[in-house]
């Protein structure tokens, strides 16, 4: 897994100087990695806030901290494991932000591969002009519309209710309007689209665009310039701290043993 690490080499010899034993001064490190990596991740959440629209709570959640040990002297700052995590989990989503490249298959494209809407090689963008949700994304009931009439909500986790015959189904269809893929030969750019009647005309509109292959992300969040600026600003500065504080510690038990 990559990580991004703040690392330092102090020389021991003011810490020998003052009576600092080797233990003492590897936690005295390890105590200014840690705060320095704590600094990064809130300024990296910080850079989340400011480069994506309207975040997540999850997407400002994404980031993780191991501190540093007296034995281990390395802070690490970098995303939430994606182990055993859906593909569509937003802390998932971050790793191309930051590192760039192409997207997983998200959890309604593989109900749409399985239900045979989509072909191996297509994943879906949201249309231009869609109604998209307070995050940037489209609607989530808007998705379960779609794989219901699609035929799909079977294979989503979660969400079983298939279109039917019933009174609700069809008040539910005469709402949102009637989802469909055009067929071959129809004119229309590949999309699942929605058709709505309004007043005594129908309406047809794009809400998801078919694609071929991976969309592609540029990198918006850059987490390792963000860690390398604040090392250089705060590295030295927190090890000043923190052997300040425990030179102090050092000096009051010698007093208290001298008494």
């Amino acid at each position: 897994m990559m990580t991004i690490s703040v690392r330092a080499d102090f020389k021991p010899f003011k810490a020998l100087l003052d009576g600092f034993s080797e233990r003492r001064h590897s936690t005295t490190i390890a105590i200014a990695l840690t705060k320095t990596a704590q600094i990064a991740q809130k300024e990296v959440i910080n850079e989340i806030r400011t480069a994506f629209d309207r975040p997540t709570r999850w997407a400002l959640n994404s980031t993780r901290l191991v501190p540093a040990t007296k034995d281990k002297l390395v802070a690490h700052v970098w995303l939430k494991d994606r182990k055993g995590e859906a593909a569509s989990n937003p802390a998932a989503y971050m790793y191309p932000q930051v590192l760039g490249g192409r997207r997983d298959r998200k959890a309604y494209e593989t109900a749409l591969l399985r239900a045979g809407v989509l072909r191996s090689n297509e994943f879906t963008v949201p249309a231009e002009g869609s109604a998209l949700d307070a995050y940037g994304n489209v609607p989530v009931g808007v998705i379960r519309q779609i794989l219901s009439q699609l035929k799909a909500a079977e294979t989503s986790a979660g969400y079983t209710a298939n279109k039917t015959a019933s009174v609700r189904s069809r008040r539910a269809v005469s709402k949102a309007g009637t989802y469909f893929v055009p067929r071959p030969g129809s004119g229309l750019p590949r999309g699942i689209y929605a058709r709505k009647r309004v007043g005594a005309q129908w309406q047809t509109r794009m809400v998801l665009k078919i694609v071929m292959g991976k969309p592609h992300y540029q990198r918006k969040l850059p987490l390792f310039t963000i860690a390398q600026r604040v090392a250089d600003r705060e590295l030295q500065r927190q090890y000043d701290i923190a052997y300040e504080a425990s030179l102090g510690r050092l000096q009051a038990r010698n007093a208290a043993q001298s008494r």
